[in-house]
């Protein structure tokens, strides 16, 4: 429900309340009057930050939920699978393919990563009941690419990195709810190009590293890709679920 209208509900009750009241000789006094509307006031504020926060995350709900499940099907085929054994074989466009086609999933799920992170209040976002969860499980995985806790400077990805490659990825200036993402086709493009300089710069510069690390013998037991693996599972779990929880508001 729209915040305005939510409002305007709130604000016809409580005048019908205080006619009844009025008619009935219940209220004696101003201050029973007051204590009621400071009520009303603060339920209208309540509901208004909750309709917000969720309004918020149901705008990129369905892109970052593809972007998810992309990326955790790529991860399990690479440690379940051996899905990178592809880097080594004589064929260089299945070659080219399985690897800038494992940085572009990674790249676009950083992207929309990043656009929550963007367009939300991220204090009222990870305090509101109904998104702090996926608040708490986003968080999760950006920490998971960024630590060297449990795998080392393996696959590391620090979180400038990942706003870094946001930022190539699309338009952060755009006022649209979603901008577009780079497509595969273009995101090659300009990493080969990249790559062509006297310098890496801008994606080769960003990922060059990361897409090192994919080459590596023994990635696919690489414990952070397991540790991926689980959080993008809860994570996809709690979008599925969200969107399922949701009103008939239009959302799919």
């Amino acid at each position: 429900m729209d915040s305005a209208v939510l409002a305007a509900i709130i604000t016809a009750a409580f005048a019908l309340l205080v006619a009844l009241y009025t008619q009935r000789g219940q209220f004696k006094h101003g201050k029973e009057l007051v204590v009621l509307k400071d009520h009303l006031d603060a339920e209208s504020r309540h509901q208004e930050r909750k309709l917000s926060a969720r309004a918020e995350l149901d705008n990129i709900r369905e892109p970052l939920l593809t972007a998810a499940e992309d990326l955790q099907h790529r991860i399990w085929n690479i440690r379940k699978n051996h899905f990178l054994d592809y880097l080594q074989i004589a064929d260089s466009h299945r070659r080219e393919v399985a690897l800038f086609g494992t940085l572009h999933r990674f790249a676009t799920y950083w992207a929309l990563q990043e656009l929550l992170y963007s367009r939300t209040n991220i204090l009222r976002f990870e305090s509101d009941p109904d998104t702090k969860n996926v608040a708490e499980l986003v968080g999760k995985i950006a920490q998971i690419c960024a630590s060297d806790s449990t795998a080392g400077l393996d696959l590391i990805f620090w979180r400038e990195e990942q706003r870094a490659v946001a930022e190539l990825m699309f338009d952060m200036r755009s006022a649209s709810p979603v901008p577009p993402i780079m497509g595969f086709a273009t995101f090659r493009n300009r990493y080969d190009e990249d790559t062509r300089r006297e310098v890496a710069e801008d994606l080769a510069f960003w990922l060059g590293s990361f897409a090192k690390d994919l080459q590596t013998t023994g990635v696919n037991e690489n414990r952070r890709l397991k540790e991926l693996d689980e959080g993008l599972t809860g994570l996809i779990k709690a979008l599925r679920q969200g969107r399922a929880d949701c009103p008939d508001t239009g959302y799919q």
